[in-house]
């Protein structure tokens, strides 16, 4: 039924019918994830004071001056624990700052990520070959 809804709004023309659709729609802020998103359980765990929902908010410039701080501040074993996660994350953030994609957040990365690496490495998908 919803999607229904969904479909038919997106799709209407007339205004008069986008009204009435609009009236079942509302917009708010769930109480337990805050609009994040996830569970109260994964919003929980913090490093640096920081959920991985707010970490995915940042720029890729914040976010690499946030890891390099972050690795700069664990105790030894820690740092035993987190250093192939940080070098992976390192390497990335790397990745997109060549490549010119640093004004984007952690979050909407995923596909940008995926393009600019192909188009870096010469590989393109079948519906973008001519």
């Amino acid at each position: 039924m919803l999607n229904n809804l969904q479909r038919r709004w997106r799709e209407t023309d007339s205004a008069w019918m986008r009204e009435e659709l609009e009236r079942y729609q509302t917009s708010q802020q769930c109480e337990a994830c805050k609009g994040y998103r996830l569970k109260p359980e994964a919003l929980a765990v913090k490093i640096q004071g920081k959920h991985i929902a707010e970490v995915s908010e940042m720029s890729i410039a914040d976010a690499g001056a946030w890891f390099q701080g972050l690795g700069k501040k664990l105790t030894t074993k820690q740092m035993e624990i987190a250093r192939r996660i940080l070098r992976e994350i390192d390497d990335r953030l790397h990745f997109l700052n060549n490549v010119g994609l640093e004004y984007l957040t952690l979050a909407r990365i995923r596909a940008p990520f995926r393009a600019a690496k192909a188009n870096a490495s010469g590989w393109r998908r079948k519906s973008d070959r001519v």
